[in-house]
């Protein structure tokens, strides 16, 4: 579970960031999220491997339920906010000029969508 979180958050890292970035405070928020959720995970991970979990005492499947439901809870909103962010695709990038540039290109309009999913 620890590995495929790593991935994703990581493929979801890669996307974003490689997109413009047409609404920082949406799109910053997603980034900080798979961010966290990626080097918590690796944390996560070296306590196990390294053999730390059976020296502190703590109930590792509790901690395991809340540290996954805290990530489905931040991933979830960051979802949302990725999607909110591609379904502005069609809106102009300046309201007020005659220009048809759109908040994003067809290639970032890909990426988001997959960095959405």
């Amino acid at each position: 579970v620890f590995l495929s979180l790593q991935l994703f958050g990581t493929i979801v890292w890669i996307l974003v960031a490689s997109t413009q970035v047409p609404l920082p405070l949406l799109q910053g928020w997603v980034m900080f999220v798979a961010v966290t959720a990626w080097f918590l995970s690796i944390v996560f991970l070296s306590v196990f491997l390294l053999g730390y979990a059976n020296r502190i005492a703590v109930n590792w499947n509790q901690a395991d339920f809340i540290f996954h439901g805290a990530t489905f809870v931040f991933y979830f909103g960051a979802f949302l906010l990725q999607a909110a962010t591609t379904s502005l695709h069609y809106l102009p990038r300046k309201f007020n000029s005659t220009a048809q540039e759109r908040i994003l290109s067809g290639r970032e309009y890909n990426i988001s969508i997959a960095a959405s999913v």
